[in-house]
């Protein structure tokens, strides 16, 4: 759905409680301490809305559940920004991608940090569009386990995060455009790995899924060995983790325990608690 004028609210607190209670000014600002303060902001005119909320809650009654849950969409050409989102992110979603010419390719994105309730009425005045390509069943299907994954990955601790997953994010950031790494990566679904003892050096075995789309690249054994000497060379280069095996699958040949106890590896950022920004 286009976004018109739609808006993305949010909440703050009010920051007057920090303030000694003498020193407040209630003429200069209204709001009493630790108030929520509502606000909003509109979407950029080329976003689109796309519905995150389950078929079944889509059609229970208004009484029982008046909104519908969408998120943000984008259209894109940016490269760097298709990687992001087609490589096990968290937070970006390809919903599919286009070729406008022979150099010109774009993608239309989900983003899941920003989320939007809609009363149900509304539905009846707009005319959604289908958000993937025409039978491509298998990415309709990633996105609801996407939507679901962002809130039911567990949390890396800090020494997974610093030995293992950043210095092959930051690895990935600094690959030029043409390093044919990159069509390995965008036929690669999601990286998985396990831990072999519980501190420095980690030692790791990992598991490449391989993209089941139609128009992802398909990554041979060949291919996967390159990807996982690559890997193997940047944890050496951190002296902090070593990669000990790894293996290509799909999603039908991985067995139901591995992909449920592995953890992810997003490929996009990286975050710790003793760090205030992320990458």
């Amino acid at each position: 759905m286009e976004t018109a004028s739609a808006p993305k609210s949010w909440l703050t607190l009010s920051h007057q409680a920090e303030i000694p209670r003498e020193e407040q000014d209630s003429s200069s600002n209204p709001t009493p301490p630790g108030n929520w303060i509502l606000h909003h902001e509109m979407l950029n005119s080329n976003d689109v809305l796309i519905v995150a909320s389950q078929t079944c809650d889509i059609q229970k009654s208004s009484m029982q559940e008046p909104y519908i849950e969408v998120i943000r969409g984008f259209w894109t050409s940016d490269r760097s920004i298709m990687h992001q989102a087609g490589k096990n992110s968290s937070r970006l979603f390809l919903m599919q991608s286009r070729t406008r010419s022979s150099e010109s390719k774009d993608a239309l994105v989900a983003d899941a940090t920003v989320r939007i309730q809609i009363e149900k009425a509304a539905l009846l005045a707009l005319t959604p569009q289908y958000g993937f390509k025409e039978n491509d069943k298998v990415t309709s299907a990633k996105f609801s386990n996407w939507l679901a994954r962002r809130y039911n990955r567990p949390a890396l601790p800090d020494a997974i995060v610093d030995a293992i997953q950043k210095p092959v994010v930051k690895a990935v950031d600094k690959l030029p455009a043409s390093h044919n790494l990159h069509p390995v990566l965008d036929g690669i679904d999601e990286i998985l790995f396990f831990l072999r003892n519980d501190s420095v050096p980690f030692q790791v075995d990992m598991i490449f899924l391989r993209d089941e789309r139609n128009d992802a690249p398909y990554v041979n054994d060949e291919d996967a060995a390159r990807l996982g000497g690559w890997i193997a060379n940047t944890l050496l280069k951190g002296n902090e983790a070593e990669l000990m095996d790894w293996e290509i699958l799909s999603r039908k040949e991985i067995s139901v325990y591995n992909y449920g106890n592995a953890y992810e590896l997003p490929l996009d950022y990286y975050s710790s608690w003793d760090e205030s920004t992320e990458s």
